[in-house]
């Protein structure tokens, strides 16, 4: 790859523009092709942003950034039942994080790409035969298309996914002072959670999700009770959007880079997302820079291994969490989450070593959690990228 390479962005979400900005950056000729328009694209979900500082974005209103968040509080109950209780409490500081207005951030960021010299294409519906065009005519295929994403497609791979959950989420305006500039996510003995993100003291981006596994029969049923029981303002079904959030690591590292076809992906496109809550704002921003950094230094082939090894840790501490929700033991999950109560929200998912230092601390809570065969299995399969080993 050469200054005059030229590189085909496939999606317009957060991983897209982060990857179309390190290209941009890089001095390579960059297109970038969205299937919405930025003024009508309605996005309501991932609005949690951590890790601001890396979007190259002045966090402010006018750029989609409302509320610079202080603390995460995280409550674990028993069930969801009138009579449930709480087993557990805690609140993270949550550093560099705002609730945004996902559709604004990623509008102005385009915008900023358009400025400085990026070829955005709005309206572009990409088919699997302009894929299979575009690895012709382009030097390189960014895709960050999401889940399972048009490469899979295109190349009759969509079965290299797996795992992957439903989410409801609505903005919503009511009464949110008690909480508000505080954000809250619960756990309710399911494999999921739901939330309230306030935006404003009158605005706040409320939803639940599940894995496929546990996903209720009804889902706008189970987000109206999700709301009344946590006492948040209940949405209508016209206002409530249906997401599906991938949970990595569901992809092999090694099928993130297509040399054959001149194919890198991005985001959830890689399946980079995180396997317990499905987050996956700045892993996608952090894959797209790390792709445009390899590629500008002739590395890319480097790429698979250089993303894992970022992610890897925190995929291992992900399964070994989810394994207390998939088991339904939430007395476990409440005490853990007293323990590392006051670590950085991002350090929780990002540097779980620093979890780990805490839950030492607490050596009966610590032989409660890893003494079992089934939590070592997964550590053991993380440690050895057997991904998808979850027994």
């Amino acid at each position: 790859m050469t200054r005059t390479s030229k590189i085909a962005v496939i999606g317009g979400g957060m991983a897209g523009l982060a990857a179309a900005a390190g290209f941009d950056d890089a001095g390579f000729v960059v297109e970038l092709y969205e299937r919405q328009s930025y003024d009508s694209k309605g996005v309501n979900c991932g609005e949690a942003m951590t890790a601001v500082s890396k979007i190259p974005l002045e966090p402010t209103v006018e750029n989609g950034f409302l509320n610079p968040l202080p603390a995460m509080e995280v409550e674990v109950y028993d069930g969801i039942d009138a009579d449930r209780h709480r087993t557990g409490a805690g609140t993270f500081p949550a550093a560099d994080t705002y609730i945004t207005d996902r559709n604004v951030v990623e509008q102005s960021w385009a915008e900023q790409l358009s400025e400085k010299g990026v070829d955005i294409h709005e309206n572009q519906s990409i088919t699997r035969t302009d894929f299979h065009e575009f690895t012709d005519e382009y030097d390189l295929v960014v895709d960050a298309t999401g889940q399972p994403s048009l490469s899979s497609k295109a190349l009759g791979t969509t079965n290299e996914y797996s795992g992957y959950m439903v989410a409801l989420n609505s903005d919503v305006e009511g009464d949110f002072t008690e909480l508000y500039p505080n954000s809250r996510i619960i756990l309710e003995n399911y494999t999921g959670y739901s939330w309230a993100f306030p935006k404003t003291s009158q605005r706040a981006n409320v939803g639940i999700g599940w894995t496929v596994s546990d996903r209720p029969n009804d889902y706008m049923k189970a987000l109206r009770e999700a709301c009344e029981r946590n006492g948040w303002p209940v949405p209508s079904q016209e206002r409530t959007n249906v997401a599906i959030i991938p949970e990595g690591p569901s992809l092999d590292p090694d099928r993130t880079h297509l040399p054959e076809h001149s194919v890198v992906r991005v985001g959830d496109a890689a399946g980079i997302a995180n396997r317990l809550t499905g987050k996956g704002i700045s892993q996608a921003v952090e894959s797209g820079f790390l792709a445009a950094e390899l590629a500008n230094r002739g590395q890319l082939h480097s790429y698979p291994d250089r993303l894992y090894q970022r992610m890897k840790t925190e995929y291992i501490f992900a399964t070994v969490v989810r394994y207390f929700l998939e088991t339904r033991n939430p007395k476990v999950l409440g005490a853990a989450i007293r323990a590392a109560a006051g670590i950085d929200i991002e350090d929780v998912d990002r540097s779980p070593s620093t979890v780990l230092l805490r839950l030492l601390r607490h050596p009966v809570l610590f032989a409660r959690i890893f003494s079992r065969r089934r939590v070592l299995n997964r550590v053991y399969g993380g440690m050895t990228n057997q991904w998808e080993l979850i027994d």
